[in-house]
């Protein structure tokens, strides 16, 4: 893979897309892993009375999203030992065991400041697969060079 740098990046780039099929057992790891242990997430059995999405299925963690489009950004930025400055991400629509989360990203703005600040904003999403979104996502990251 190439060294990503400021010069090299321009507007409107696409980043490598990930996909990830998601169940029940994917959302009992993230409830280890957040300390979440929402029924919503964890009790399918509780889900299909409950209902709380008005589905009758569990549903996926925000950070559980959140992290696939993180990887996203990490993947292409973290080999050129690029820092992610800041994450701001909004949840859409929750995820339903057994479905594709596919999330993609492009470079949204590029910001000349100064060697060792100049960043760029990507834009990130989550759909799902018949391409409703899940979630959104921008990402600051700096190029240390």
């Amino acid at each position: 893979m190439n060294k990503v740098t400021f010069e090299s990046v321009k507007d409107g780039d696409v980043l490598p897309s990930l996909t990830r099929k998601v169940g029940q057992e994917t959302f009992w790891k993230y409830s280890v892993a957040s300390f979440d242990y929402n029924p919503v997430h964890n009790d399918p059995e509780w889900v299909k009375t409950a209902q709380p999405f008005k589905i009758p299925k569990t549903v996926g963690h925000g950070m559980m999203t959140m992290s696939y489009m993180t990887s996203v950004v990490t993947s292409w930025a973290l080999p050129s030992m690029l820092k992610i400055r800041k994450i701001a991400s909004k949840f859409t629509r929750p995820v339903e065991q057994g479905w594709e989360v596919k999330c993609t990203g492009r470079v949204a703005e590029k910001h000349f400041i100064c060697k060792g600040k100049n960043f760029v904003v990507i834009e990130v999403k989550a759909e799902n697969q018949h391409g409703d979104v899940l979630a959104v996502g921008e990402y600051e990251v700096v190029f240390p060079d």
